[in-house]
């Protein structure tokens, strides 16, 4: 590779691109070495990228991103065996803080435009080690050749093996992680239109709760493409592996489901995908620097999986080290000690705040996975059947009736345990 790079980019996603071009965007030269021959086609999620991540990323040019549709409608249901109940539902078609996009198209998108501003690209080049040198990361090791910079960035995706590597990060834990699947189905625009009640450019997302195993901690999405809707979940790995059931078991049962199946009749099947997602959060992120290193995006375990978002982390912590990579190059020093800025900065940033929030939601959530998953979604629909039907019986005596099925239906210590659970979240979110 005759170039000689100031900085070296492991991965060619919205946090390594955004990282590429922060630093580019101060005068460095960088080059992003990615693993994949086509740019995007090795990168899953679930479908959807917030905005305002990209205007800070694209200020001039964030319209002419390839968009699917504008996401205006927003709904919760909790599903039972055969039934369903929709906890909320949120519509506003002038609000458009997320869009759905194509991650081949999205992530080709992406690379264009940097290197219409002088990044360059390295595609189906593997990093197998990285080089240190008296303690400092100096440079990387390839299948053909080794390259060399001041600063390495990685921001390899969730299974970070290179931060693991040079202990940055332990091994993750088969409970901190989550396994999503994902089918993209085709589907005529104008029966999508009709279906969710949509314009061309407006976007649906559902997500569930229940309805599959109560021992597996899942959760379900949905999204509205131009041609295509996309149905999936996400599964804790241990829980899988503890029970022995294949992620694409849980999404046929899913898919099976009367709710599900309106929702997808008529489709054809033309992807499915899979994908491990950090969800440690908080208390499990990897360290972010060391000597002549930063890490951004999934590999640093930027993930809130209470709100799906992880794209807008990865492209904020992605500025932040190119910002952190100038700043050193300014002083000439690659240490620890300057590039702890990187971390002092994420920890001002929403990033960190936000996880912080959720530091124990998804801890919380696990260990009462069977309230969540299989309890409260049937007491929803036991209330729901109750109270609209009109049989005869007086309401009074229908709400005596749900009230005495819903605190002698469980153990009591149950409940309480789910209300202190849930209540300490609260709490820390709000604080």
């Amino acid at each position: 590779m005759e170039i000689k790079p100031d900085v070296i980019v492991i991965g060619a996603g919205p946090a390594g691109v955004a990282a590429a071009l922060s630093a580019k965007r101060k005068g460095l030269n960088v080059v992003v070495i990615e693993r994949g021959k086509n740019f995007g086609t090795k990168n899953m999620f679930g479908g959807a990228v917030y905005l305002e991540s990209l205007k800070a990323l694209f200020p001039d040019s964030w319209e002419n991103i390839p968009f699917e549709r504008f996401n205006i409608s927003h709904s919760f249901e909790f599903l039972t065996q055969n039934g369903a109940s929709t906890a909320f539902s949120y519509f506003d078609e002038s609000h458009k803080s997320s869009a759905t996009v194509f991650r081949p198209k999205f992530d080709e998108w992406l690379v264009e435009e940097a290197k219409k501003e002088g990044v360059y690209f390295a595609p189906s080049t593997t990093v197998r080690n990285l080089i240190v040198e008296d303690n400092k990361v100096v440079g990387i090791k390839t299948d053909i050749e080794e390259l060399k910079a001041p600063l390495t960035i990685i921001a390899e995706g969730a299974n970070s093996l290179l931060t693991e590597q040079i202990g940055l990060k332990k091994k993750n834990d088969s409970k901190d992680l989550i396994l999503g699947v994902k089918e993209i189905i085709k589907l005529d625009k104008n029966l999508i239109n009709q279906r969710f009640n949509l314009k061309d450019d407006e976007g649906k997302v559902l997500e569930f709760f229940g309805g599959l195993d109560p021992d597996i901690l899942t959760l379900g999405f949905f999204y509205t493409f131009k041609n295509h809707i996309a149905i999936g979940l996400g599964a804790c790995l241990k829980d899988l592996g503890d029970k022995k059931t294949k992620p694409y078991e849980l999404l046929d049962k899913l898919k099976s489901h009367p709710q599900i199946q309106k929702l997808i009749e008529g489709g054809e099947v033309v992807e499915y995908s899979a994908h491990l997602i950090p969800d440690g959060g908080y208390k499990k992120l990897s360290k972010l620097y060391s000597s002549g290193v930063l890490v951004v995006g999934d590999a640093a375990g930027f993930i809130n999986p209470v709100h799906f978002e992880g794209t807008n982390l990865a492209i904020h912590s992605g500025l932040i080290a190119g910002e952190v990579a100038y700043e050193a190059f300014n002083k000439k020093d690659f240490s620890s000690k300057t590039l702890s800025n990187y971390k002092k900065k994420i920890d001002k940033s929403f990033i960190i705040t936000d996880l912080k929030s959720y530091k124990n939601a998804l801890n919380a959530v696990y260990k009462r996975k069977k309230s969540v998953g299989e309890f409260y979604p049937n007491i929803m629909s036991d209330f729901f059947k109750k109270f609209t039907s009109a049989n005869g019986v007086p309401k009074k005596k229908l709400l005596k009736e749900f009230i005495k099925d819903f605190f002698f239906s469980r153990n009591i210590k149950e409940i309480i345990a789910d209300c202190c659970e849930f209540a300490k979240v609260f709490i820390e979110v709000i604080k």
